[in-house]
Formats: C-alpha cells, structure tokens, sequence
C-alpha cells in the first residue's frame, strides 16, 4: 500500500477542503430569514377589518423591502426603481406563507390601524419572483459592456469608427458601456472585426474606387470567452472618399445586425440571473480567522441573493472567501455597493475580474 508523505498528504487534504466547500455551497438547503415588519393603514369611516387587511399587507410588503430591498435597488437603474420598487415589493408580499402576528390594533392615534408581523421568509423564492417581474417588466438593469477592436482590423482608422458608433448604439440602448482598461470589468464583450478593402475599378471610362467593407460582431461572456451571439455581414459602395464611406457602411450594417444579436444577449443576462454560482471574493487586509468571520457574516446578512457563503483560506492577510450567488459578478459588486457593507465596514473594493471580486479592508 502506497503512503503519501507530509506534503502530499497536506496537499490533498486542502484540496479535499475546497471541495467540500464546494459540494456545500451548491447543494446548500433553501434559504430562509426570519425578520420582524410593521405595517400601518388609516381607519376611514370606522371601517376597522379593512384597515386590519390593509395594515397587515402593509407588513407583509415591509417584510419583503427589508430581505430584499438592497437587492432591487442594485438590479435596477435609478428611474425604473423609482417607477417600480412599489409594485415589485406589493406583488411578492404574496410570497410570505409563515408570519406571526406580534402586535395588532390601534395605534396611538385612533385613525391610525397596527400590524407588527414576525415573518419567515423564502428568500431564495423571493429573489427569484424578483427577478422575474424586473426581467418581465423590463426594469433590470442593462449589463456592462466593453467594445473591443479585434487586433487582425486591417483599418485602424475604420475600426475605430466602428467601436464609436456601436457604443453609440449601446449607450442608446441603456446599457452601461466600459473600457476595458477600467479596474471594474465588464460582464461582457462585444468584438469587433473590420475588414475594408478599396478596389480600384474603370466604369464608362472613369476610374473609381469600389469600397468593400465586412464587420463581424460577437458577444462573449468575459472570463470564460463563451460565445454568446455572433453576427457578419458585408456591404460595397462607390466613391473616392473611402473613409467617409467606410464609416457609413459600418453604421448601417451595425443598425441592421445589432438588434438580434441585442436579442440573443438579453435573454442569456435574464436567464442566468436567477442561477447560482460560486464567486470568489478576496479581502486583502484581514490577518484573523475572527475578522473573516465577523466580514463572512455580515455580507451574507445583507446579500439575499448569497446562497451560501465559506472561507476557503486565509493566507498572507488576505481572506478567500467562496460565494454561491444568484447572478452575475458585477450584480454582486453593484448589491455591495447598495448596500453600504463598503463605507459602514472600512471595505474598498479594488476590482473585478471575471468571477472574481478583490477588496481591500481599510
């Protein structure tokens, strides 16, 4: 029989570890949280059990903004937060089956019906409902995006025009559009490959120049370069200022080929944001198992779309955390910010970079 030595023996039981941690973040049970909620209503006409009704949905509704208020907030742009944050809380009041009711009766001010209710809430439930009114309603918001200009462009002056005039288009189409150079990664990329080639032709006697332009588009997830949409088309027109043409050319092929491959894009944000998957966040600054835990504790109370969350190492005064997550990396960084976990907490979140999330505690 075969026996490991010291090292060997030391490195498969931390790969054990991780896996374990692994294991149990993706089968981790459903998600529960037990809050306390109050709703209020005005007694009209002495009409107590209507105001009882109202005042209890009220509660229910207070419940629902409390678990996952932070969560819309970070998942939908400032006007339709405004719009919606209403209706979403009001229609996923009817997720909360379990509640107690504490307290119930006139208030203070006799006009004024009471409802303190203790409820157990689904948060996994929750969130998805969630997401599925913001997606249905068309309140998400958009993903971040970087145009990049694939280096085999034969025209550096064209392609450029090309990346000007699709960000334009993103831009018109409310998505949030980053270079990337920036230090907070967008979630996706579309490529852009331009070819331009200008072909000297005779036509009755007269020399012109046939300007032949092919600009291929493809949307990749960052990280893993996984193909999401792909697109290519090709144009001509005549005419001795070429580049003013080219720059014409590319517009109205982007016009034409973007809408579907927009399509194609949209549906795959919406329908992996209510999937849950492992993001690892690092937290320079941390050197105790203590403090690890007291940061582990506190953003999983105020994440509701963590699932699960386990220290998988803390080496050199930085803590590894692995999280199970219902969405994107950038919707968790975006759900940390709303949540102020950053300013109340001396966090500073110096990155992201595909499933990954580097901060620093300060």
């Amino acid at each position: 029989m075969a026996v490991c030595n010291g090292s060997a023996r030391q490195l498969f039981l931390a790969a054990t570890a991780l896996c374990v941690i692994i294991l149990t973040i993706s089968s981790s049970p459903a998600v529960a949280k037990l809050v306390e909620a109050k709703g209020i209503s005005e007694v009209a006409d002495n009409k107590i059990v209507e105001a009882r009704k109202i005042a209890l949905e009220n509660a229910k509704r207070a419940a629902v903004e409390q678990v996952v208020g932070t969560f819309v907030r970070s998942r939908t742009d400032v006007n339709n937060y405004l719009l919606g944050k209403d209706q979403i809380f009001s229609t996923t009041a009817g997720q909360i089956d379990e509640y107690k009711i504490i307290y119930d009766g006139v208030g203070d001010n006799k006009d004024i019906y009471e409802v303190v209710i203790q409820a157990d809430v689904r948060v996994d439930l929750l969130v998805d409902k969630v997401a599925q009114i913001q997606a249905s309603m068309g309140w998400t918001k958009m993903p971040r995006v970087t145009v990049i200009i694939d280096k085999n462009s034969s025209n550096p002056i064209i392609a450029q025009h090309a990346r000007n005039e699709m960000t334009e288009r993103l831009l018109r189409d409310g998505f949030q559009v980053f270079d990337e150079t920036q230090p907070v990664y967008a979630g996706f990329a579309v490529n852009l490959t331009v070819d331009s080639q200008v072909k000297p032709e005779e036509f009755q006697g007269m020399k012109i120049n046939a300007n032949e332009l092919t600009l291929s588009m493809q949307v990749t997830r960052v990280g893993d370069n996984q193909v999401l949409a792909a697109g290519s088309k090709s144009a001509s027109k005549p005419g001795v200022k070429s580049n003013s043409i080219f720059s014409k050319l590319s517009a109205d092929i982007i016009r034409k080929e973007w809408p579907q491959l927009r399509k194609q894009l949209i549906k795959f944000w919406h329908q992996e944001q209510v999937k849950a998957r492992n993001i690892f966040l690092d937290i320079e600054g941390i050197e105790s198992l203590e403090v690890a835990n007291q940061m582990k504790a506190v953003i999983q109370e105020a994440m509701p779309a963590i699932q699960q969350i386990e220290i998988s190492n803390i080496a050199n005064g930085v803590a590894h955390l692995v999280i199970s997550y219902k969405g994107w990396t950038e919707q968790l960084y975006e759900e940390l910010l709303a949540s102020n976990i950053a300013q109340r907490h001396k966090m500073q979140i110096v990155g992201v970079t595909g499933n990954k999330i580097t901060a620093t505690k300060v």
